[in-house]
């Protein structure tokens, strides 16, 4: 590994991480609390060039790079950078802007509109735009026989109910009956099936005959783009600039309020030819805007412009 850049990383978001990982730079990562992190926590397959250590392993290191994530003390940060002459590169996958150390040199978002909003807030930096991408041969289309439910996926959603639109949710839900959640954090939901692995995971998509986002406060929730990948027809809340990709009635539904939510949830559910058209093309519109190869050469040129 002599030769690639070194990165300093913090473990806050398994599915959005794998993917940053396959960057093949040397990525050093620790937990938010400074304990050692276990890669299968992510969920997905073990990125080979990631050094999973504690917080005195990671002091050891000399850091090339420094990623500046929500959530992580700062003081977490000033042990790593002490002259403050290491680069940083913020993500900002949240739909509201945090704090970030004066050395970061760039601001990555994942959500345009929320860039464009709030990037005046950091006149220093370099801002990028990147949203979330998906390699198509591990999000797959399996065509499986779907099973005329209803997926939803979200961590913690009833404590994160403002944010992600559970109350909307739980009304759809009850007045369905067919409705499942996928998400760590829901135990204490009757309509959880548990949290998967990346293969469960896919195969879990293409068993479901709709997906369900309710998301409101959410930029660009990642299980949107999953299900899309897997060819899952979607009803979704339009927020945040997916209407920028999406089409309603073409490729997906837009839904708003729960009383639109269950509509076209219905609309899908009676009607097995309009599913696999607007999956099929949810599908395509994911490939072309969420590829994963697109994704990693928009982060490598951040790496190469911070490196300047």
């Amino acid at each position: 590994m002599s030769g690639r850049i070194k990165v300093a990383d913090w473990l806050v978001h398994g599915g959005h991480q794998y993917e940053f990982f396959k960057l093949k730079n040397l990525f050093v990562c620790t937990n938010p609390d400074g304990t050692r992190p276990n890669h299968k926590s992510l969920g997905r397959p073990r990125n080979r060039n990631v050094a999973y250590v504690d917080r005195r392993g990671f002091l050891k290191h000399n850091f090339d790079i420094i990623m500046v994530r929500a959530g992580v003390d700062y003081r977490a940060y000033s042990k790593l950078n002490r002259s403050n002459r290491i680069p940083g590169i913020a993500v900002m996958q949240t739909h509201l802007p945090y704090d970030i150390p004066s050395w970061t040199r760039a601001v990555v978002w994942n959500s345009k509109v929320v860039m464009d909003k709030y990037k005046k807030q950091f006149p220093s930096k370099k801002h990028f735009y990147i949203p979330h991408g998906f390699d198509p041969l591990e999000f797959d289309f399996l065509n499986l026989n779907r099973n005329k439910r209803v997926l939803s996926a979200a961590a913690l959603f009833e404590q994160r109910r403002k944010v992600l639109g559970f109350e909307e949710w739980r009304w759809v839900a009850n007045e369905l009956g067919v409705c499942d959640l996928l998400g760590h954090g829901n135990e204490g939901i009757k309509e959880c099936v548990g949290s998967f692995s990346l293969k469960r995971l896919v195969k879990t998509y293409n068993q479901y005959s709709l997906f369900l986002n309710t998301t409101t406060r959410s930029a660009m929730p990642r299980a949107r783009g999953e299900a899309l990948m897997c060819g899952t027809p979607l009803v979704t809340t339009k927020n945040f600039g997916i209407e920028s990709y999406l089409t309603h009635r073409k490729d997906c539904f837009f839904a708003d309020t729960k009383e639109d939510m269950l509509k076209f949830c219905k609309k899908l559910l009676a009607s097995e030819a309009m599913r696999e058209d607007i999956g099929l093309r949810g599908r395509e519109v994911a490939i072309k805007f969420f590829h994963t190869n697109d994704y990693l050469a928009r982060w490598r040129e951040v790496f190469q412009e911070v490196l300047r």
